[in-house]
């Protein structure tokens, strides 16, 4: 990242806008920051900040003190920060939440982030985005800008006395070493879903055998390999003897039952026979009680074919006399309706006068309607005009007077009084007020943290405490138990001893063995109190360490608490005084309100003045108008004369009268003349029509009187009545059926008479046999067959039952044992991932110390160059007491002294070389590495205050080779020979209206 424009505008000490336009350093890569204490040279590196995170550059200021105090109220307090990164140009604009400079609601905290594509396109424009892309385009967070790109003043060490954890996370986000903490997790989550599946497969294993369902298996499974093996053949020899019994049985069964079958089936065949032989005797029986009735069918065929013969004849007499009835009909039908056509048309002549009467009408109203539409045109316009004269008037009556004088008037007089109200000017602000309440709430908030935080110390306090007596405690235990396994060993070896042989221990050869007390030492209960001793130990260590943390903390807030206490000078109890501002905010919030009130009413007023005169010159104007349009209407109406006595409704209601009595009239006529010929003409065609069915009628009547004769002829000849035909007519039809009927019933008897012979002959002198004995005797022999069958299936099933369980049962415990070797192996990679190693030092780190490792040769080029070869940064090698993580922790090596020591003993300007050295080393790898961080600049907030001249000398001399890498330096410092090597100043010159920048190049 490197800069290339920086606005400020009232932020800190700069009240009116500054610009600082870096690319005037033209390939310069070093700047010095100077001015006067409090000026705000620091400011420049908080705005930088400010604009990328939204943050101050160092921990004791805070973005909501960025608002200037000597800024005008109506301009923002706002950062505008350009830079590039990776050949990319981005910009961001933020400003922080800030008071409005009209009302009581804050103006918020707002950022915008730009990217240069052919002009500026705006990448995020909320707070919470612009994070996340900034990260994301600098590949650091917050503190790790601070660590690396930025050191701020009195943090500068912040990098080199980070512990390994801080050390760990900071690599972490540079060499992107993610990937293998991910390897190291994936292999322990690996580790822990494998134990879960060998411990399933081992009980899947015993499980397996309990599918045996035997009554033994529960206690036969817990036992040992050889015993369960021993066991199953046993079992499977007993299933293979129970089979061969059961198949033995089942073939007995099966034979038995086959000739039980055969016996039932003849049986059968027989019984079939002697029943054949009684339905066919009925059957016979009936057949000949029917012979009477046979005998009346055939009788009953005679007389149908007689009647048959005759049939035509008499449908010809129907269809004739059935004529004649409907001509009757239609004749009598024909005489009504021709004498009701003869009436009305006698009726119509007689309405003829009243029609020609009518039409004699009709003509004079259309002339008089001819009359009425040439006198309408002119009546109509005169009409209108009339009635545009008298709305004309009326509204110019309305128009005379304005209905909002009066409340014009009003209005202009609370304008005036609300004037004379707002002229003077508030004498104390509200912001101002709550800006000090904001204060004293801090002030408040403070004296509670620092309260809570004594509270957490001394209840931490009395924790440790007893941590330590039960430590204490527990260490006489383990002692006990100690003391009582060497009394054990001791025992043990004085009864292996011999006398004559020399003792493994003093080498003597006379023995005087002592007599032991019996001690009895429980492993179990041993190893639970070294755990538990061990626990208390790190419970103790932590006690400790979060007393230490308490107490640091608490320090920090009452040196915050001491610090903003100078700020703020009052007698008494804080809360009353905050009340007592509180009161007084909102006091002038209240004035400050109604004063806002007034001028927005004052608006409003002065917006419905203006309003309300405009309609009133509106209304004037539009008199006018109207006046105008009245003259001219007189005007033609007088060039129109007078008026007729007739009005122009008059004439429309009478042209209507007469178009409806005209359409009425006609109506009647051409109904009367449309009737008139309709009745005529239906009264000659039905005098035609009449005198043809009388004709039909007459011809029709002959041929029904000769067909009468014929059929008279026929009954006589074939000696039957018409009632005798009339029975016999219906079933004519049915001759064909009745005869084959009767056939059938003939054939039948025939045939029963040969198919009782045949049955005779079969059966002879043969008995019936007992069918029902001989069934229950071939269910009782199925039965025991059936249960036979399932006794060998059940045997059966269970013998392969039990191989394929064994089978499956050794296939589970080759791949159980498999499973268990494989869990071993995945148990020591993941404990070695884990950091479960002698070094204690996980996968992550160890490959973030090779990185380190780099960082520290690097830095060390630099650290000898300033301290003429005194000192040497290393990393510790040492594991870490208890569970702390090691492997990044830092050691200095001091020539002098030829011993290593801890980074945090070195003095202020000893630290400020080693933390520049390791700053410019971690840079040069990271550049080396292309680890997707661009570090192309550095910014150092004072430091070269500690540093002697000599030291100082060395430090410049470092700073002004990095010209050859191109990595721009921003230094801040009151040195005046720093100051007189560098070329390039950024001067910032205090005043009392604000401070201002000037970039200096020589």
């Amino acid at each position: 990242m490197r800069p290339v424009e920086l606005m400020i505008q009232a932020f800190g000490p700069y009240a009116e806008r500054e610009t600082i336009d870096f690319t005037q350093l033209v390939g310069r890569s070093m700047f010095v920051v100077s001015g006067r204490t409090g000026a705000g040279k620091t400011t420049i590196f908080d705005a930088m900040t400010f604009a990328l995170y939204g943050r101050a550059s160092g921990s004791l200021r805070n973005a909501s003190d960025f608002r200037s105090q000597y800024a005008q109220p109506e301009l923002k307090t706002e950062v505008d920060f350009s830079f590039t990164i990776r050949g990319d140009r981005y910009r961001i604009v933020r400003q922080p939440q800030q008071p409005h400079p009209k009302n009581k609601t804050p103006i918020p905290h707002e950022a915008i982030l730009y990217e240069w594509e052919d002009g500026w396109k705006p990448l995020a424009t909320k707070v919470n985005e612009v994070q996340e892309r900034i990260e994301s385009i600098l590949q650091l967070s917050y503190e790790q800008f601070s660590q690396i790109l930025l050191l701020p003043q009195n943090q500068f060490r912040q990098l080199l006395d980070s512990n390994s954890n801080e050390k760990q996370q900071i690599l972490q986000s540079i060499f992107k070493t993610e990937a293998y903490r991910t390897f190291q997790e994936k292999w322990g989550e690996r580790y822990s879903a494998y134990r879960k599946q060998v411990e399933w497969a081992v009980e899947r294993t015993r499980l397996k055998l309990l599918e045996l369902e035997d009554e033994a298996i529960e206690e036969v499974s817990t036992q040992s390999i050889e015993e369960i093996q021993r066991w199953l053949d046993e079992r499977e020899e007993y299933l293979m003897t129970t089979c061969d019994t059961a198949k033995t049985q089942k073939q007995l069964y099966a034979t038995a039952l086959e000739e039980a079958r055969e016996a039932l089936e003849k049986a059968k065949s027989l019984v079939t026979l002697f029943k054949e032989r009684e339905e066919t005797d009925r059957a016979l029986a009936i057949f000949l009680n029917g012979e009477s009735i046979r005998n009346e069918t055939r009788e009953l065929l005679t007389n149908l074919e007689v009647a048959a013969n005759i049939r035509p004849v008499f449908e010809r007499l129907q269809e004739l006399e059935q004529l004649v009835r409907r001509l009757t009909m239609e004749e009598q039908t024909s005489s009504t309706k021709l004498e009701h056509l003869q009436s009305t048309q006698s009726k119509l002549v007689e309405r003829q006068p009243t029609i020609e009467k009518d039409k004699e009408e009709v003509i004079s109203r259309k002339e008089r309607l001819r009359i009425v539409d040439e006198m309408m045109p002119r009546i109509k316009e005169r009409t209108t005009l009339v009635t545009l004269r008298d709305q004309l008037m009326n509204r110019a009556k309305q128009l005379a007077t304005f209905s909002k004088e009066s409340r014009l008037q009003e209005l202009q007089e609370k304008e005036r009084q609300l004037v004379e109200s707002i002229k003077s000017e508030p004498s104390e602000r509200a912001v101002d007020a709550e800006r000090h309440v904001d204060r004293l709430v801090h002030l408040a908030s403070l004296e509670a943290k620092a309260s809570e935080l004594s509270k957490q110390l001394d209840e931490c306090e009395r924790t440790g405490k007893d941590i330590q007596r039960q430590y204490v405690t527990q260490q006489e235990v383990v002692s006990t138990f100690t003391l009582q396994e060497q009394l054990l060993l001791a025992r043990q070896l004085s009864e292996t001893l011999v006398d004559g042989e020399p003792c493994p221990v003093c080498g003597s050869r006379h023995h005087d063995i002592p007599q032991h007390e019996e001690t009895v030492t429980n492993i179990a209960e041993r190893d639970a109190a070294v755990d538990r001793l061990d626990d208390l130990s790190t419970r103790l260590i932590e006690a400790r360490a979060d007393y230490r943390s308490f107490y640091q903390q608490l320090e920090a807030v009452r040196k915050e608490l001491d610090q903003a206490s100078k700020d703020i000078q009052f007698d008494g109890d804080i809360t009353e005084e905050l009340n007592k501002w509180r009161t007084r905010a909102e006091r002038l919030q209240r004035e400050e309100r109604i004063r806002q009130e007034n001028e927005r009413t004052l608006r409003q007023l002065s917006a419905e003045i203006r309003q309300l005169e405009q309609e009133r010159r509106q209304q004037f104007e539009e008199r006018e108008r109207v006046v105008s349009e009245l003259e001219a209407t007189q005007q033609n109406l007088h060039a129109l004369g007078q008026s007729e006595e007739t009005t122009f409704d008059a004439l429309q209601r009478e042209r209507a009268d007469l178009e409806h009595r005209i359409s009425m009239l006609m109506k009647q006529v051409e109904a009367y003349d449309l009737e008139f010929e309709t009745v005529k003409k239906a009264l000659w065609k039905e005098e035609e029509r009449l005198s043809l069915i009388r004709e039909q009628l007459t011809e029709a009547s002959k041929q029904y009187d000769a067909q009468q004769t014929i059929w008279v002829n026929q009954l006589e000849a074939s000696h039957l009545t018409r009632e005798r035909y009339e029975s016999y007519a219906n079933q004519i039809d049915k001759r064909t059926m009745i005869r084959e009927q009767l056939q059938r019933e003939e054939e039948e008897g025939v045939r029963l008479r040969h198919h009782k012979q045949m049955i005779e002959e079969k059966l002879k002198n043969q008995e019936r046999p007992d069918l029902h004995e001989m069934e229950m005797k071939v269910k009782e022999v199925a039965e025991c067959s059936e249960q036979a069958s399932k006794q060998l299936i059940t045997a059966q099933d269970a013998l392969s039952r039990h191989r394929h369980v064994i089978s499956e049962w050794n296939t589970l415990r080759e791949q159980t044992a498999q499973e268990e070797q494989k869990l071993e192996t995945i148990k020591l990679i993941a404990d070695t991932g884990k950091g479960i190693n002698p070094q204690k030092m996980t996968f992550e780190t160890y490959v973030q110390t090779a990185f380190f490792d780099q960082i520290l040769h690097a830095a060390n080029i630099h650290l000898d160059q300033m301290t003429s070869g005194q000192f040497r940064l290393e990393r510790k090698v040492e594991t870490a007491k208890g569970n702390a993580k090691s492997g990044l922790e830092l050691l200095v090596f001091d020539a002098y002294t030829g011993q290593s020591r801890r980074v945090q003993n070195l003095s202020g300007g000893e630290g400020f070389k080693a933390s520049l050295s390791l700053a410019l080393g971690l840079a040069e790898v990271v550049q080396q590495l292309s680890g997707g961080i661009s570090l192309e600049t550095m910014l150092i907030d004072e430091g070269f205050g500690t540093l002697d001249a000599e030291s100082l000398d060395q430090a410049i001399e470092l700073l002004m080779s990095l010209q050859a890498t191109g990595r721009l330096v921003g230094v801040i410092s009151h040195v005046q020979e720093l100051k007189d090597r560098v070329d390039a100043r950024i001067e910032v010159k205090k005043s009392r209206s604000g401070s201002s920048i000037q970039l200096i190049v020589e």
